[in-house]
């Protein structure tokens, strides 16, 4: 089992300021309904008219009648709200995002705003390319407010595939890591790249020890300017996640533009080692070649190819949290463990860790999540060791009407000590 504790920011490169914005003003005012509250005492006669009245026209001192208002409809059960939940997770586990977008909206009117629930809309609302609207959310008083969450470690964990609870109690419950890291893409999806720096600052602050935070900061912080911070993190990110190729290229293109093309040259090799069809890398192999050739632009991809699946706000699947059926799953068939060096043994008090991977249908390791735990635990030198281990593993790929899929499992990696 994975210990547990408080996080630990890393390198100083994390800034703790949360992200403001102002609460979005309603488009109307409130709507009253007028009305004539009886007075009590004495009623006087109203004067007769000879004028002859219309037909259908109540003669004077006639009561007069009002229609009935229509009951209120009763509240849903909690029954019938948990199986509305339900049907919008299967909807997302067929990546219809644009159906359960609309049947979790539908479903908020019934129940009211509740924070996991305004994750999870704004995560389909991105997917189904709705971004303005899942920026608006994500920027609410209510995601900001679970933004600076003080998050006990039992919450540091990922949503499950049966969460629809969650979204029906009108409280926070989930893992405020969510919000941060949605930030960041959805502001750099649309451009706004400071904004996706700052979110991403608070994403590896919530993650230290998870390379894909660290990318994702250094693209966000190179496209805002800020290149000093883009090229440690990507150094970072390279370092804690060895399997990561735009980690290997990105840091390749801050030597390329630092002046050093011999090692630019050898991260380029290795990012085109990793995914043989990551065209950047290769492409950028060929420039290096050119004489006084300017070095290439720095990404506005956060992750690529089958990679992408690993993004909140992407539409590529499969999804960690989603449950896909297969015919069988994927074994497997080589999984070697991890030596612990002599230099680390003092601070590693793991024995073993759980690490969901995505399998592709090669059956190799393709990307991973690595999970939040007490750093105390194990050095931060021993997480870059673990990850590299990955590449050894081996599955046979699970099969869907006889066919290779990519899905996700989990691997026990056990600690040689």
């Amino acid at each position: 089992m994975i210990g547990r504790g408080r996080g630990v920011s890393l390198l100083g490169l994390v800034a703790a300021a949360l992200l403001h914005s102002p609460a979005p003003r309603a488009a109307g005012g409130t709507l009253q309904t007028a009305g004539t509250k009886a007075r009590s005492g004495t009623r006087t006669a109203a004067p007769t008219s000879s004028r002859p009245r219309a037909a259908g026209t109540a003669a004077p001192g006639a009561r007069r009648t009002t229609a009935s208002k229509p009951a209120a409809p009763a509240p849903a059960s909690r029954a019938a709200l948990l199986a509305h939940a339900k049907e919008v997770r299967a909807l997302e586990d067929l990546g219809a995002y644009g159906q359960a977008r609309e049947a979790l909206r539908a479903l908020r009117s019934r129940t009211g705003p509740d924070p996991d629930l305004e994750i999870e809309l704004a995560l389909l609302e991105a997917r189904s390319g709705q971004l303005d609207s899942a920026a608006a959310r994500l920027w609410s008083p209510a995601l900001t407010a679970a933004l600076s969450d003080s998050m006990p470690v039992t919450r540091r964990e990922r949503y499950g595939w049966d969460r629809g609870p969650l979204w029906l109690n009108g409280s926070f419950d989930g893992w405020n890591w969510y919000v941060a890291r949605a930030r960041a893409e959805v502001a750099s999806s649309l451009g706004r790249w400071p904004e996706a720096r700052d979110a991403a600052r608070l994403s590896v602050a919530t993650r230290p020890l998870a390379g894909k935070e660290w990318l994702v900061l250094a693209v966000c912080a190179g496209r805002a300017g800020d290149l000093d911070e883009s090229a440690e993190a990507a150094r970072r990110a390279a370092v804690l996640d060895p399997t990561l190729p735009e980690a290997q290229y990105l840091v390749g293109l801050h030597e390329w533009r630092s002046g050093r093309p011999r090692t630019a040259h050898e991260m380029f090799r290795a990012a085109v080692a990793l995914d043989s069809l990551y065209r950047e890398p290769a492409l950028a192999l060929v420039r290096l070649r050119l004489p006084a050739a300017p070095p290439d632009s720095l990404p506005v991809d956060l992750l690529t190819g089958v990679r992408g699946t690993g993004l909140l706000t992407s539409r590529q699947r499969p999804k960690v949290e989603e449950n896909i059926q297969m015919d069988s799953a994927p074994s497997a068939t080589q999984g070697p463990g991890v030596t612990v060096p002599d230099s680390l043994r003092a601070g590693w008090a793991e024995d073993q860790v759980t690490i969901p991977v995505l399998i592709d249908a090669r059956g190799r390791v393709v990307l991973h999540e690595w999970p939040w735990f007490d750093l105390s635990r194990m050095p931060a030198e021993g997480v870059g060791l673990t990850v590299r281990s990955l590449l050894e593993w081996r599955f046979q790929p699970a099969l869907h009407l006889g066919k290779p899929e990519p899905v996700w499992g989990k691997v026990n990696i056990a600690f040689n000590r």
